[in-house]
């Protein structure tokens, strides 16, 4: 972590006036000019911290020695503040196993001044100094630099001897940056220098790395996923099942680590309890990134504890939503209603060099406070809303997606759900003679058990055809009204993202109405809150939503089984839905889901996650 003894002899030789009496010039520097070193390169407007000039520090909060323990000694589980508060930075310690974490500033060797000179290195302004750390890095003439790092604070001086040969010093965040009006992540680090009655003091501006969402032109590293556990976890024979599929898709491209393996949750949306996100700053190898996993805002849900208990680790942290987060399972706080655009410039000339996070609003009703100003206090991804509630779960992952490409200008383009796509494959086939084609081609196992909480009754259609289908006035109203939500939403987008009508994909999707009145949730938690509105409905997917699938990158896309019909030994749907994501190079893996997570009201994307690769944002600044 030190700079070494070269650096520092260098940076001397830079310093020294031509005459051995000067004026009394400290300086402290940063990596203001972001080529992951620090250096006389750095000195030019290091007072002033700008997006695009300015030294960054981490957010120090993984765990990296393993020392944060899940339950007090008794082995009651610790609470969830307890639970989140211990973590590298949650002491005055820097270990080796974590200076990698922070980031690394010096001063430059002062070698004429007297014996009687001394100096004092501090944070401003006061209110921000608890949230960082300030490490100092003793040398020794005999044994170079030592790997203990000594907390730095207003009331530690530095003698003439230690402010001749320069100081080593490194600097890291204690806590995120939830709330931007309370702190924006803004630090100045103060070198004051004291000799013969004269006291000058020079500075450095930094400031925490944001923390950022992936979007789906970041590659996925890590797949996420629940176990199939015991008989006590929802569908576990299902479960399994599913898994082996998801494993069979991903072909070993990456690792599968699975959630829920040491406890008996029984929370399979691995999507929903959890959203990835990371803070990066620059290093001399490149970009030094700590991954940044936000639990949902959901108070009850207990597996999002897994952020902290399973996920937390060296370079891996986790966010615990405050006061104002959201009761027991409410849907609009899932991660499954939180989606990332990627980098663009919007229409209206405004910059999104990092992209944008969207998420879903009920009628009105907007995700949890503690996590919307969170995301917007990182001042990079600040959200844009677009109506959820028109579906029963209410996430944005039912009805858009952003898929990377390279027929566009921007890289990506945007696939939404389309009922008018759906309907024409099912005319096409009536009209070919295939009326009498059952309309699902699923038959395996369809006994429900006692924990399918969103089991729709009326789910499984054995006897219908796709002549019944079209014949029933109800399913045409149901495709209309999901297609005017849909078209509302998709001009939104467009009235922000500079993409033309013909950019779209549309993936062929169709709705049932599932205004009903939902089952008590378990473990005996009061009925979900998102009803339906006067006059509005709520719908779910007919058959498995290709749309709700997992983006891989390097063209590799999972989606779930569609089992719809089978024309001439070829489900019209599956086909359909290759064809659509070719169009951008994408091909599709199938997995079956329809037990464990189609006919309660997921796919394959609400049943897994991913970690992506991390990048230097502030190259796009």
């Amino acid at each position: 972590m030190a700079p070494p003894r070269q650096l520092l002899s260098l940076l001397l030789l830079w310093w020294i006036p031509s005459t051995t009496a000067g004026p009394l010039r400290p300086r402290i520097l940063a990596d203001t000019n972001r080529d992951g070193v620090v250096n006389q390169r750095d000195d030019a407007g290091k007072q002033h911290w700008t997006p695009g000039r300015g030294a960054i520090f981490l957010p120090n909060i993984g765990d990296s020695s393993h020392r944060c323990p899940v339950a007090d000694l008794t082995g009651k589980p610790l609470s969830n503040h307890e639970l989140s508060s211990c973590h590298d930075s949650s002491g005055d310690l820097l270990p080796p196993s974590s200076t990698r974490y922070a980031a690394p500033l010096l001063t430059l060797p002062l070698p004429h001044v007297s014996d009687e000179a001394e100096g004092r290195i501090y944070t401003e302004p006061a209110h921000a100094s608890n949230r960082v750390r300030l490490f100092w890095n003793e040398t020794d003439v005999m044994t170079g630099y030592s790997s203990v790092w000594a907390v730095v604070n207003r009331q530690v001086t530095f003698n003439a001897t230690t402010l001749r040969k320069g100081i080593s010093l490194a600097l890291d965040g204690r806590e995120l940056v939830t709330d931007s009006k309370v702190w924006d992540g803004s630090i100045t680090v103060v070198f004051e220098v004291t000799d013969r009655n004269r006291t000058v003091r020079d500075s450095v501006a930094m400031k925490q790395a944001p923390v950022l969402l992936h979007h789906h032109l970041q590659r996925a590293e890590v797949v996420l996923s629940s176990a199939a556990g015991d008989n006590r976890t929802i569908g576990s024979a299902w479960q399994a099942h599913f898994l082996r599929g998801v494993e069979d898709a991903v072909g070993g491209d990456m690792p599968v680590v699975l959630f829920n393996q040491t406890t008996d949750r029984t929370d399979i949306w691995a999507q929903d309890f959890l959203e990835p996100g990371y803070a990066s700053m620059p290093g001399p190898e490149g970009p030094v990134s700590i991954r940044v996993l936000l639990r949902s805002a959901q108070s009850t849900r207990e597996a999002g504890r897994q952020v902290f208990s399973q996920l937390r680790s060296a370079g891996i942290g986790g966010f615990q939503p405050g006061p104002g987060s959201g009761f027991g399972w409410e849907e609009i706080n899932s991660g499954g209603n939180i989606e990332t655009i990627p980098p663009y410039t919007s229409r209206s000339g405004k910059r999104w060099p990092t992209g944008r996070v969207v998420m879903g609003t009920h009628f009105g009703t907007y995700p949890a406070e503690s996590m919307t100003t969170f995301l917007r206090s990182q001042g990079t991804q600040t959200p844009l809303f677009i109506e959820a509630g028109w579906l029963v779960i209410g996430h944005v992952d039912e009805m858009v997606q952003f898929l990377p490409t390279n027929a566009t200008s921007l890289g990506f383009t945007v696939a939404i759900a389309d009922t008018t796509a759906a309907i024409s494959l099912l005319r096409t086939a009536n009209a070919s003679g295939h009326g009498d084609t059952p309309f699902l081609s699923y038959t395996g196992d369809a006994t429900p058990d006692e924990l399918t909480v969103f089991l729709d009754p009326n789910m499984l259609l054995p006897n219908t055809t796709i002549s019944t289908v079209l014949a029933d006035p109800t399913f045409h109203e149901t495709q209309v009204y999901a297609q005017k939500y849909l078209d509302q939403n998709l001009r939104l987008l467009l009235r922000e993202i500079p993409l033309q009508e013909n950019d779209i994909l549309r993936v062929p999707t169709l709705f049932k109405d599932a205004t009903y009145p939902w089952p008590a949730m378990p473990d005996g938690l009061p009925r979900r809150l998102n009803l339906p509105h006067p006059g509005e409905k709520q719908l779910k997917a007919m058959v498995p939503q290709a749309l709700n699938g997992l983006v891989l990158g390097n063209g590799k896309y999972v989606a779930p089984k569609q089992w719809g019909p089978v024309v001439q030994g070829r489900d019209i749907f599956a086909d359909a839905v290759e064809k659509v994501y070719a169009k951008v190079g994408m091909q599709v893996k199938w997995v079956d889901d329809y037990m464990t997570h189609h006919v309660r009201g997921g796919e394959v994307h609400c049943g897994t996650n991913a970690l992506r690769e991390m990048g230097a944002w502030w190259e796009g600044e």
